[in-house]
């Protein structure tokens, strides 16, 4: 399994905490957030079918990162 620890961008103390504690961690990738400009909207009938489910837009606003796990 791989681990991508994603970090806001405005939260670059967190990004050098999880850099210095996974360095070395095969399997764990610190990534920085580089999108540009506001989340996706997408279409109406999506986000009435998911208002009240947590997206990763609201977790890495809200915490500052998110954990990423994909199969290896």
């Amino acid at each position: 399994m791989r681990v991508f620890l994603v970090v806001a961008k405005s939260r670059a103390d967190l990004f050098q905490y999880f850099t210095a504690g996974f360095a070395g961690v095969e399997g764990v990738e610190v990534i920085l957030d580089r999108r540009i400009g506001e989340r996706p909207a997408g279409r109406a009938e999506e986000r009435s079918d998911r208002r009240n489910a947590t997206t990763i837009y609201d977790e890495l606003e809200v915490r500052g990162f998110v954990i990423v796990r994909l199969p290896a």
